[in-house]
């Protein structure tokens, strides 16, 4: 048993997995998104206003290899103008149930 937990701690230890940057993933790309015939999910955590945004509209402003993730600090809430904390991710399409949800 003690050797299992000590398995699940290591595992588990945030400063462990992130000093390790060479086991990182690439964010995706709008590129990927496009290639996937994916749009994008924003998501303001201020407000918790949400909206799908067109990878086409957003790709001829930022390019191809542009990150998913990092493309809230181009955006503005549509309901409380906020600039500083929108979420964006790939609007994963719905297979009868929920598959991620928005996590703060």
């Amino acid at each position: 048993m003690h050797k299992f937990n000590q398995y699940f701690q290591k595992i588990f230890n945030k400063k462990n997995s992130t000093d390790d940057t060479t086991e990182t993933l690439a964010s995706i790309t709008l590129h990927d998104l496009v290639c996937e015939n994916l749009d994008i999910f924003c998501w303001c955590n201020k407000c918790d206003h949400n909206n799908i945004i067109k990878t086409a509209q957003i790709i001829k402003k930022l390019g191809g290899n542009y990150p998913v993730p990092e493309i809230g600090r181009n955006l503005r809430c549509g309901k409380c103008n906020n600039t500083h904390d929108i979420s964006t991710r790939p609007n994963w399409p719905s297979y009868g149930g929920q598959i991620a949800r928005h996590m703060d």
